[in-house]
């Protein structure tokens, strides 16, 4: 493109000079015709841009991290003007698409169309534009060319991967089940009164019947069965190419233990912070569907802080008598560290999964006896962080 704004611009010189010299109609006619070769461009690229049209359509709307779902898209021209030079580019930071190039050149004739079909694949969970993104086109003569967002774009919603996984870093979750059922308690005959943080699935209904408030069963021993697990939801940025991996893997790391959880049939619960704090029963693997669409519509923004989320956990019991905690984080502070401290002061066990590329940021855990931290990076494959 720049060697023909050289030679046009070459060529007008030479027409400027040959009327000065000699003059005449061809003179003139040469020099007229090479002023409106950039104004004829212009147009041309003008009628373009009002003509052309873009149709794109993905498989499902719903689609899962790095599941490759069906993707196509149509080239129209329905006017009676050649396209020639198109070039269409696609979103490339948050999925990518398979087969297709974006240095490719079409060219469309009148009243015709060019269709694609390949293969799409989002790389991380969440809410984001894919497809193609903007639009080149450039006119005969090769002289300028226009870029411009597409119009008609494909926003998806992206749901998390579930994987299998049977350790964490170098932790055998196999451990953990030990753990667990370490204190495993059982159902006294006696009932009290039901208070908020009391496992619901405990709730003596005949006997809320008769007294006409709600009744919990007692348990023998003073802890649970339950493995909790604490998913932080706090967005810490406001750019996306930096909170949404972070965000992917972090929940990556909740239904992959609690798949594991699940598979074994070990109790275990889930707690994440939006408006208040949330609670999720790991159920039965043939109730897992409902658990990991509850996980995959888990928001996250910057009001869920880590203070909320520790002044939340304070007020649930049922954390503190679990037999251990999985806490899945992506920023340490002050109040991670004082959550933590108070853990490790119920005898409770905790392992820390910290989302980060960062070694700086590591947490240092040194005065801790009672957590192990286990580093895992927001990109790359989870299995292969995990040493799956």
């Amino acid at each position: 493109m720049k060697r023909n704004r050289i030679i046009w611009f070459c060529l007008w010189i030479i027409s400027i000079v040959g009327i000065s010299l000699k003059g005449g109609a061809v003179t003139y006619g040469f020099f007229a015709v090479l002023t409106l070769v950039p104004l004829i461009s212009v147009l041309y690229l003008l009628g373009v841009y009002s003509l052309f049209h873009i149709y794109q359509e993905l498989e499902q709307r719903f689609v899962s991290v790095n599941e490759p779902v069906h993707y196509r898209f149509a080239l129209v021209n329905e006017f009676p003007l050649q396209f020639v030079g198109i070039r269409v580019r696609f979103f490339s930071s948050f999925s990518s698409i398979t087969d297709l190039d974006d240095a490719t050149e079409y060219e469309l004739r009148p009243n015709s169309r060019i269709e694609k079909e390949t293969r799409l694949v989002c790389k991380y969970r969440g809410e984001y534009e894919i497809g193609i993104k903007a639009i080149e086109i450039q006119d005969y003569f090769r002289l300028f060319r226009i870029k411009y967002r597409n119009k008609e774009f494909i926003h998806a919603v992206v749901k998390p991967q579930l994987l299998k996984i049977d350790s964490l870093g170098g932790i055998e979750l196999s451990d953990a089940v030990r753990e667990s059922q370490r204190t495993m308690s059982e159902l006294d005959i006696t009932s009290r009164e039901y208070v908020p943080g009391d496992d619901r699935r405990f709730i003596n209904w005949s006997q809320s019947a008769r007294t006409g408030s709600l009744m919990t069963r007692n348990l023998t021993g003073s802890n649970h069965q339950e493995i909790a697990i604490i998913t932080d939801t706090f967005r810490y940025s406001t750019e996306q190419s930096e909170f949404l991996p972070a965000e992917n893997r972090i929940l990556e790391l909740t239904l992959a233990l609690s798949y594991y959880f699940s598979r074994n049939n070990i109790c275990a619960a889930e707690y994440h912070l939006q408006q208040d704090i949330v609670r999720l029963m790991v159920e039965s693997t043939w109730k897992f569907e409902e658990f990991y669409n509850n996980i995959s519509e888990i928001s996250f923004s910057s009001m869920n802080t880590h203070r909320s989320l520790y002044e939340s956990a304070m007020r649930r019991r049922d954390i503190f008598d679990s037999s251990m905690v999985f806490l899945i984080l992506s920023l340490w502070d002050q109040e991670t560290e004082k959550l933590l401290k108070e853990l490790e002061a119920n005898d409770l066990h905790t392992v820390i999964c910290f989302v980060s590329d960062s070694e700086k940021d590591i947490p240092d855990l040194s005065g801790h006896k009672s957590c192990d931290l286990i580093n895992i990076s927001p990109c790359g494959e989870l299995t292969k962080e995990l040493g799956e």
